[in-house]
């Protein structure tokens, strides 16, 4: 074997080497960017549920019931259907709904990120959305609400009946 012909194979050896960088370099670029969607998803979820949680304190709630009331705002379709059929008192159906939307929001998050849970975690989430949503009630009402009207997102509402049809 020549210089010449050792060179050409080292040049080879080169450009493959470069590809195979190129690939794993691409390959953790797309890890890092979905791990970065998902810290800025669970980041968004989780201050989501402490403003839904904040607007649960006795001072805010009453604060926004009295200024809403003095601004001729009508309590959501939520909070009405909770007062006519549960005949709970508006703070408590917009305390209620506000926790349901907390819990909502959490179940969602969950539910983006579904293909990355274990077994064992997968099938607890499921559990936990029978029993929280499977249920007539206040939860069980709001996933209603939810799925007949345009509140939440097709995927999250198409995942949630499939899993309430392996209960029932």
């Amino acid at each position: 074997m020549n210089w010449e012909a050792l060179g050409a194979i080292g040049e080879t050896m080169g450009a493959v080497a470069v590809v195979v960088t190129l690939v794993y370099l691409a390959v953790q670029v797309g890890h890092a960017r979905r791990e970065g969607q998902r810290a800025l998803s669970q980041g968004r979820g989780e201050a989501v549920r402490e403003l839904f949680l904040f607007g649960t304190d006795e001072r805010v709630s009453q604060a926004m019931l009295k200024g809403n009331a003095a601004l001729g705002v009508a309590p959501s379709p939520f909070v009405a259907m909770l007062i006519e059929r549960a005949g709970l008192t508006k703070e408590e159906a917009t305390v209620a709904f506000q926790y349901q939307s907390a819990w909502w929001d959490y179940t969602v998050q969950i539910i983006s990120n579904i293909d990355d849970l274990r077994g064992i975690e997968r099938m607890q989430f499921e559990i936990s959305v029978i029993n929280r949503y499977g249920r007539s009630g206040i939860a069980g009402m709001y996933y209603q609400y939810l799925r007949d009207g345009p509140k939440a997102h097709p995927d999250a509402i198409r995942y949630m009946d499939s899993v309430l049809a392996k209960a029932a």
